[in-house]
């Protein structure tokens, strides 16, 4: 049997593992994970944002100094901030969720596999458009990419997930509030 490495395996893989992360850390949790998403995505944005400024304005200085921020230096930060703060505010940043009416546990399997799909889909969008360099929620840019035509051809699943970046970033933020009014709705809480 032989193996060939691709893109569909790389994202098959990825869902995998995160969907049966999600089932291990449970719902709650995965909830907790996708805001950090969310909250990594913008400062992370931000903080780039100043970095190219900044290096803007001192590119002659660094350039003495045998420093050149290019774009593979970029991405390399932004992915290393944009883990270590997901990794920070889902370890200490003090985020708790609770819902106060729990479904049954057959509901309760079914939307942790759906909090996983969506938090492997937002993950795997966000580092696409860091590593691509494309601004967020721009799905047509990363398409016609002239870096990504190529790998488009070869996958089908990269296809979906490039042409559906805005479902991707959205999905979490929708699941998370309709699953939030099902289930904190026209319950009694009892303190």
């Amino acid at each position: 049997m032989s193996l060939t490495l691709s893109w569909d395996l790389f994202i098959i893989v990825f869902f995998g593992l995160v969907i049966a992360y999600s089932f291990i850390i449970g719902k709650h949790e995965s909830v907790k994970i996708i805001v950090g998403t969310y909250i990594a995505i913008v400062a992370v944005q931000g903080i780039a944002n100043i970095i190219e400024r900044l290096t803007g304005e001192t590119a002659p200085f660094l350039t003495v100094l045998g420093l050149n921020v290019d774009i593979a230096m970029m991405t390399a930060i932004k992915l290393a901030i944009f883990v270590a703060i997901i990794i920070f505010l889902a370890v200490r940043g003090g985020v708790e969720i609770a819902y106060t009416k729990e479904p049954g546990s057959t509901i309760n399997l079914l939307l942790t596999a759906l909090f996983g799909i969506a938090t492997a889909g937002l993950l795997l969008a966000t580092l696409l458009t860091f590593v691509l360099d494309v601004p967020l929620l721009q799905g047509a840019t990363v398409a016609q990419s002239a870096q990504v035509s190529a790998v488009l051809a070869q996958s089908k699943l990269m296809q979906i997930m490039i042409w559906n970046l805005d479902l991707w970033f959205s999905l979490p933020a929708l699941l998370i509030i309709t699953v939030g009014f099902i289930s904190n709705e026209s319950g009694s809480t009892e303190e």
